[in-house]
């Protein structure tokens, strides 16, 4: 099991930026900081209307897994 946390993406925040924070926390090891997994990246097209007409828009979406540390502290 993991833990799964989904990341809200403003139009500021780039692919760079998301990399750079993985990156950090590949690099973090503390005994109360649960163990970063990984990430998975994604592109969904929605239909929406843009300037009065429709229009597929492309979101992004980011999501990082996480150590699933059930019912508990981090200390244990």
């Amino acid at each position: 099991m993991v833990a799964v946390k989904k990341l809200f993406i403003s139009e500021s925040f780039t692919d760079k930026q998301f990399l750079d924070e993985v990156a950090c926390l590949k690099r973090v090891k503390h005994k109360s900081i649960v163990k970063y997994i990984g990430y998975c990246a994604d592109t969904q097209g929605y239909l929406m209307e843009v300037d009065g007409e429709e229009r597929i828009v492309e979101v992004p979406q980011r999501l990082l897994c996480f150590e699933y540390v059930p019912n508990g502290s981090l200390h244990h």
